[in-house]
């Protein structure tokens, strides 16, 4: 799989894309995907409002399920419905399909997340 370059990504296997104004999509990364097994399920509710480090839902899978912990804090925005009906599509490309658009209390500082290349260091360990 390749990793995209214009992501920013968590040790907690989380994507963040800048969306716009304040605004960003969040989702999994392929390595997450990969040890989650096929995907049947996501639970996020809209308009829930998070911490850093919380979780802002959980991902089901036939294998297991696993909490989505949050990159900073803010609130859910918006949900996307192809997930909630079709969560399959994430393992087919975890890294163009967002679970859900978060605002974020604070302004964004890039330094509080992995560059691609920090990612994958982190994975092959």
């Amino acid at each position: 799989m390749n990793y995209i370059d214009d992501l920013f990504y968590t040790k907690e296997h989380i994507w963040i894309k800048p969306y716009e104004d304040n605004e960003y999509l969040l989702g999994i990364t392929d390595f997450a995907q990969d040890l989650l097994g096929d995907i049947v399920y996501v639970d996020i509710i809209l308009g829930s409002k998070f911490n850093i480090n919380s979780s802002i839902g959980s991902i089901e899978s036939v294998k297991t399920a696993s909490d989505i912990v949050a990159p900073a804090s803010g609130e859910i925005m918006l949900i996307n419905a192809d997930i909630v009906s079709s969560p399959e599509k994430i393992n087919k490309n975890p890294h163009e399909v967002w679970l859900c658009q978060i605002s974020l209390d604070n302004e964004f500082d890039k330094e509080n997340y992995l560059t691609k290349e920090a990612y994958l260091s982190l994975i092959k360990n």
